[in-house]
């Protein structure tokens, strides 16, 4: 009767978008660092270093992420920028909401070398920073070395696909949606930010993905989503599990990816 079929959180388009880029991401990458990476869970075991937001503590863990994705940390110049004052203290819609600043930046140096510049406004937010590392970092993987053109129009998604296969999805998953109140003399609004281009629904049938290739049908780590992600992943999961990994057959593949 179809009363109690699991209903995948994702149209099938973006389903099959998805099992596509994870696909082509095994075909780059190996098999192996999707199976083998560790989860990177937002707790002093994997930070362990004192955070204070300053521009030091920021490179340490910039330093820090680069290890869980394997870039040489050497490789990698950090700048940082400090957001236009007068942008972040006036709104500039009548119901109070405020433009979404760039949250980072990736550059290839002349001297083959990778500059990533982050927006000091959220340096209050680490578990959003490390987010924004690791999606700055995934251009490196991808763009830096070559294995994806930047004109691409998917390249950004891909990037924060590229977070979950490393281990780290469960920040960029977090901090989809970000709500702030704010406040100073003259005004008084909110708004409604977040790293990342992937829908929290995207994020939670990715990261099904990720734990069904691990062959992992209750793993730990989901308690570190939030309620949003983690209700998405468990439905994605379901559907996952009574319908066959994706990656049983030939699953879709996005050709265009390296044209």
């Amino acid at each position: 009767m179809g009363w109690f079929t699991t209903k995948c959180p994702v149209n099938d388009e973006t389903r099959e978008w998805i099992n596509g880029a994870f696909q082509w991401l095994i075909d780059e990458l190996g098999i192996d660092i999707l199976q083998q990476s560790e989860v990177i869970l937002p707790t002093e075991e994997y930070f362990p270093d004192a955070y204070d937001g300053s521009r030091v503590s920021v490179r340490k863990m910039v330093d820090r992420v680069c290890g869980y994705m394997d870039v040489d940390p050497n490789m990698v110049e950090l700048r940082f920028v400090e957001s236009d004052e007068r942008s972040r203290l006036h709104p500039l819609a009548a119901d109070g909401s405020l433009e979404r600043h760039e949250l980072g930046s990736y550059q290839m140096r002349r001297d083959g070398k990778y500059a990533i510049s982050l927006n000091m406004d959220q340096t209050s937010n680490p578990e959003m920073l490390v987010a924004t590392i690791a999606h700055e970092l995934g251009h490196v993987i991808l763009l830096g070395e070559g294995r994806l053109d930047p004109d691409h129009p998917d390249h950004e998604p891909i990037t924060d696909l590229l977070a979950v296969f490393y281990g780290l999805g469960i920040f960029n998953a977090n901090t989809t949606i970000i709500f702030e109140q704010w406040t100073n003399s003259q005004y008084q609004g909110w708004q409604v930010g977040g790293s990342g281009y992937l829908s929290e629904e995207m994020f939670g049938y990715a990261l099904a993905l990720f734990a069904v290739i691990r062959n992992e049908q209750k793993p730990e780590w989901a308690q570190h989503l939030n309620t949003n992600v983690r209700s998405f992943f468990k439905s994605s999961l379901k559907y996952i599990l009574s319908t066959g990994s994706p990656f049983e057959q030939e699953p879709p593949r996005p050709s265009e990816f390296n044209d």
